[in-house]
Order: C-alpha cells, then structure tokens, then sequence
C-alpha cells in the first residue's frame, strides 16, 4: 500500500480496531510525509464456482441444492432444519476443501449420500432426476440396491 498523498511504501499502522463484524478499522501514517488517513480491512467471500455438465461454469449457489432438497423431501416427513444442516454440511466440505471449482457431478453425488442416509423416498426421487432414471427397471435396481443396505 502507497501514502495516498507521497505515493511512499513507508507506511506505519498507529491503531486497529474492529469496525464491525467483519472488518478493521486502521489508522496509518506515512513515515516521510507525516499524512494519516484510515484504512479498513475486509475478508473476501470464498469464491466457490460450480462447473456444469456443458463445461460452462457458474456462482456455487446454496439456494440451487435447497431447491432440490426441498423437492425431493416434498411430502415427506423431513422439515427445513434437516435441509439446512445438510446444506451446512456440504457447503463446508466444498468450502473447506480448498478448491475454487466443484462439478455439478460432485454436488449432486454429495447430495445423494445424504438424502440416502435421512429418507430413502426423498433418495430416490432425487437419485431419479440426478441420475436420470427413464424406465421402472432403473427405479427397481436402485431400490433393490437400498433393500440391500438396510
């Protein structure tokens, strides 16, 4: 960073303090021409994008996999704080991974694992549509696949 004023690189922080929830408030001073002035300091959002099936590529959108829970689960003795952690959960393991781009593959796989383990009706309309199940004998080779696990 360059005085505003000077344009020096010589620069000394003289107080820090939160402004708000997430950010700092500084207050610097140029050490060759004296001139103070305030900076803040903000934590950049993670950017997350998820790449579709066609290659093109879009902003992670938590709202698109509640969507699709909420559809699968329609009906369904399940209710929003369920969805919810499932959505925390992924979004922390894409998030936390370190990565800057998921496939639309990864979510959906994720997706499936979980709705698997919290209700097999709502795993098997969503597993339908994810994986694209044309015919009853898809249906019934995935649910001879669960009667399997259980």
């Amino acid at each position: 960073m360059d005085c505003p004023r000077c344009h020096k690189a010589d620069l000394s922080v003289i107080d820090s303090r939160e402004a708000d929830s997430d950010s700092i408030r500084r207050r610097r001073v140029c050490d060759g021409c004296q001139f103070r002035f305030t900076t803040y300091e903000r934590i950049e959002p993670q950017k997350l994008l998820v790449e579709k099936r066609n290659g093109s590529l879009e902003p992670f959108r938590r709202e698109k996999i509640m969507e699709g829970l909420r559809r699968a689960v329609e009906k369904r003795n399940v209710n929003l704080e369920q969805l919810e952690a499932i959505c925390d959960k992924l979004e922390l393991k894409f998030f936390s991974d370190g990565c800057d781009r998921v496939t639309t593959k990864q979510i959906g796989e994720a997706v499936v694992r979980e709705l698997k383990a919290l209700d097999h009706v709502a795993y098997l309309r969503f597993a339908s549509v994810y994986r694209g199940f044309d015919n009853l004998e898809a249906f019934e080779k995935e649910l001879a696949k669960i009667k399997r696990a259980d």
